[in-house]
């Protein structure tokens, strides 16, 4: 709410400085310069921002199987605002051998966080922060089963 109020406020100061009264017309005389300016700012402002989610990971039974687990996305993210910045925390019992860990969003933007089980990305720079991400999980051959999976993170920054 905070941030809200500061970009109203701060909408309004841009568009007060750039406006004019005319008395005698009784209307306003907008600068389109400013204007321009006052949407720019605003706009930008109201871009930036960020979701976090989480995801239940799966028990792991068998080998060489992909497990997949969908991070929900937040409601508020606007239709047009691009990713900045990743962070991610996933967890599961152990640390099994031939576990492969992929942070994922869409059908190929893949990253590979097997071995980092937190971290942050620009990985996902300029892809749309709307679009779902989700955990896969897999157990080569030379592991072994079952693997307890944990809790899955991310923060998406946009």
């Amino acid at each position: 709410m905070e941030r809200l109020s500061f970009q109203l406020f701060l909408l309004i100061s841009i568009l007060g400085n750039k406006m004019k009264f005319n008395d005698k017309k009784l209307k306003w005389n907008y600068s389109a310069s400013g204007i321009a300016l006052a949407l720019l700012a605003y706009s930008n402002l109201a871009l930036a921002g960020n979701y976090q989610s989480s995801v239940a990971l799966p028990v792991i039974h068998s080998k060489g199987y992909m497990h997949t687990a969908a991070l929900p996305v937040s409601r508020h993210v606007p239709p047009v605002a691009t990713i900045k910045n990743v962070s991610w925390n996933w967890n599961v019992a152990g640390w099994p051998q031939g576990l492969e860990v992929y942070l994922c969003q869409g059908a190929s933007v893949c990253l590979n966080v097997s071995r980092q089980r937190t971290g942050s990305t620009t990985f996902f720079g300029n892809q749309l922060a709307s679009r779902t991400f989700y955990y896969t999980m897999k157990i080569g051959e030379t592991g072994r089963v079952p693997v307890a999976g944990q809790q899955g993170r991310i923060t998406v920054d946009w």
